[in-house]
């Protein structure tokens, strides 16, 4: 037989394989990244419950108000803080898809069409905030000009 093959012989009859410490090493680094992998997987599976929701607004400057055009379909207004640099009893939510008034926390749908009037002292500049309660986060700002 040639040199090289006893070398392939050689090779073929030496049954030694990859020593012990690098097996455990390679058993727990595939161990761990399946691991991450799962957790990242099924930790996507229960979000979604502390994002602020959106909401659109305009300023309607000739009725001095605030009007939505558009909110996610589940926003209510109890979960709406209104902060204004005005006193909260001078702000007013008004609707015109309901009846009667809608007053900061009640417990109705925000809907396009609803607005926030500003009542205040003519020709003063206004500042109105609203910030989604669950998550303490500000939804918006606005100013206007009665």
């Amino acid at each position: 037989m040639t040199k090289l093959t006893e070398k392939i012989g050689k090779m073929w009859e030496d049954k030694t394989g990859v020593s012990p410490i690098i097996a455990v090493i390679l058993m727990v680094a595939i161990t761990v990244v399946l691991a991450a992998t799962i957790y990242v997987w099924v930790s996507g599976f229960g979000g979604g419950g502390d994002e602020t929701p959106n909401i659109a607004c305009r300023n309607d400057a000739t009725n001095d108000r605030l009007e939505v055009v558009s909110a996610d379909p589940d926003l209510n207004w109890k979960d709406i803080a209104i902060i204004t640099d005005l006193d909260q009893n001078n702000v007013t939510i008004y609707s015109q898809y309901k009846t009667g008034n809608i007053t900061e926390g009640d417990d109705a749908l925000v809907q396009a069409g609803d607005y926030i009037e500003y009542i205040g002292t003519t020709g003063t500049t206004y500042t109105l905030r609203l910030v989604y309660k669950p998550t303490n986060s500000q939804m918006g700002k606005w100013t206007i000009t009665i």
